[in-house]
This record gives C-alpha cells, sequence and structure tokens, in this order.
C-alpha cells in the first residue's frame, strides 16, 4: 500500500470516528503508516469497515492487525472444533495409521496432537483429562499462530535476526536497517 491509499485510510478511520484525536499529528501518522503498510489497501479497508460496524471506539494497531489476518487467512478453529476433528481422526485411521490421520488433520490441529502425541491419545484411558490437555496446549498453540500472522514481515525478520544466537555484533548498516524498522 502506498501512503496516498493510508492517507485515504486514515480520513475513513478519524471520519468514523470524529469524537477522538485519531492520529493528531504526521508522527503518529508515520508510525501507524510504518505498521500497517505492509497490508493491501482493499484488505485494511475491509477490515476497517468491519470495525466500524461491529465496534463502538477506534481500533489499535494490534486489533487492525488481527482484524486483517482474519480476513485474509480466516479464523483458526477453536479448541472444540479441532478437538472434534481429532477424534474424527482416531475413529477414522486409528492407532496404526499416524501419519494418514496427522496429514489429514490442519496444521494448527496437528501440531496441538503432536505435543501430546498420537499413539498416547489413541490410547488414552482418561478421555476428559486428555480433553482438558488437548485444550491447554490447542490454545497455547493456535495463541503463538495468531500472533505470528499479526506480526510484519520485516518485523519478524529483525526479531529473528536479534534473536540468533550466533550474532556477535551488527554491522553498521544493519544496525541502521533496524533502526528504521
Amino acid at each position: 500500500m502506498d501512503a496516498h491509499d493510508f492517507a485515504v485510510w486514515v480520513s475513513a478511520l478519524q471520519t468514523y470516528y470524529p469524537r477522538f484525536n485519531l492520529l493528531p499529528n504526521r508522527e503518529a501518522i508515520e508510525l501507524w503508516y510504518t505498521e500497517l503498510s505492509d497490508i493491501s489497501f482493499e484488505t485494511l479497508s475491509a477490515a476497517l469497515r468491519k470495525w466500524v460496524n461491529t465496534e463502538r471506539w477506534p481500533p489499535s494497531i494490534a486489533e487492525v492487525r488481527a482484524l486483517c489476518a482474519d480476513i485474509t487467512q480466516g479464523k483458526a478453529p477453536d479448541w472444540g472444533e479441532a478437538w472434534r476433528e481429532t477424534m474424527r481422526a482416531v475413529g477414522r485411521y486409528g492407532y496404526m495409521q499416524e501419519s494418514a490421520a496427522m496429514a489429514a488433520l490442519p496444521p494448527l490441529t496437528r501440531k496441538a496432537v503432536s505435543f501430546i502425541g498420537w499413539q498416547d491419545i489413541c490410547t488414552s484411558e482418561s478421555p476428559e483429562i486428555l480433553r482438558a490437555q488437548f485444550r491447554q496446549i490447542y490454545e497455547s498453540v493456535a495463541r503463538r499462530e495468531v500472533e505470528d500472522r499479526q506480526l510484519p514481515p520485516a518485523l519478524k525478520e529483525t526479531i529473528a535476526l536479534i534473536g540468533t544466537p550466533s550474532r556477535v555484533s551488527l554491522s553498521a548498516g544493519e544496525s541502521k536497517r533496524l533502526k528504521e524498522g
């Protein structure tokens, strides 16, 4: 999205919420643009329209990014749906066809199942306890996934660079690039 499209979006945001002092200066607009510029104008506009039709207060950057991620990638199923999918896979594939069962599960569900273990799910004698464990694991995995979907690609790269253990020091150019964002 270019700066002109973003200015149109900001104007709409301010028009929808005239009682609030939204993005009151150039610096505020530039900061929001930095955080939202990787999202298409169409997606941002749809998110804003959905927001103003369902919420009374103006959105934060995080709320805008979350709504855009939901629009473009869909919402992750809740843990109950994921549990039902897992139990269907247990019934369909059973203990012996782990790889086929795992391939049939959606990625988030597969990840939660892998933490518990397919064999353990199939042979559990405590379904209530297993379901509670699955819920905790799935919600944790889903939270991480949602957060990851919301982050701009450039920020993910910066975080990965900072978190790389072998990194001893940054060159002047890398340091400047990190500061610019």
